[in-house]
């Protein structure tokens, strides 16, 4: 079944008329004629089956869902930039596994500098959009702006946690922080946080964490801390 995001109230018993993106892909790419998809706007899902609207394509909303395809706690993903392949990987992924706010960040080991272009923040808008679309989620992630490393003490969340190869040490992994209504996780770039940045990060409330025995690399490290999370949020 495919799933539409909207931009306008919807209501039972109406029609919704495709925006031309929309009816390009439902109508000329996947072909659905007479068929059930899931409309949804502000996080309320309906169920509704094409049509033709005086020549439009558009879907007539049959009923609510009340599924509410989302974590039970927000996650908060913030990542440290890497290569540009691999972290579209992480914006699709993190919206697949339910983070509901996506931070990259710069820290002192990026190989990477985020230039700022427009272009680049419309991209992973719609790389998080169609991955929502996909797994029918009922919220499209918000994609933040790049930010400096010493900005994330402004992100606000119950628990702040911060990866780091060298807490398995301490024995502290993901499934055993406190429960909270928001938890944030770090992760840094290919090279790691150095030093002085993880005793940053634990002067500014991040707990460090341990991902397993294994090194992993940035783009791994991150889908497992939101499987992890996710999992364990909605045990």
């Amino acid at each position: 079944m495919q799933q539409f995001f909207c931009d306008v109230p919807l209501k039972t018993g109406t029609d919704y008329i495709f925006t031309a993106e929309q009816a390009h892909h439902g109508r000329d790419v996947a072909r659905l004629q007479n068929e059930t998809v899931r409309l949804v706007y502000q996080g309320q899902a309906y169920f509704a089956r094409t049509c033709s609207v005086n020549g439009q394509f558009a879907a007539h909303i049959e009923k609510e869902d009340p599924h509410v395809n989302e974590l039970p706690a927000k996650l908060i993903l913030a990542m440290a930039l890497i290569r540009k392949e691999k972290m579209e990987l992480v914006y699709q992924k993190a919206a697949e596994l339910g983070a509901a706010e996506i931070v990259p960040f710069v820290s002192s080991r990026c190989v990477v500098k985020d230039d700022g272009r427009r272009g680049k923040m419309e991209r992973r808008r719609s790389i998080v959009k169609s991955a929502a679309e996909q797994c029918k989620r009922n919220l499209i992630p918000e994609v933040h702006e790049t930010i400096r490393f010493e900005q994330l003490e402004s992100i606000e969340a119950d628990v702040k946690a911060a990866a780091y190869e060298n807490a398995r040490q301490s024995g502290i992994r993901l499934s055993q922080l406190p429960s909270g209504r928001s938890i944030c996780v770090v992760i840094g770039p290919e090279g790691g946080f150095s030093e002085e940045e993880n005793a940053w990060l634990n002067d500014h409330g991040f707990v460090s964490v341990s991902l397993g025995s294994r090194i992993l690399r940035a783009e791994t490290a991150a889908l497992y801390a939101c499987s992890v999370i996710g999992e364990w949020m909605e045990r």
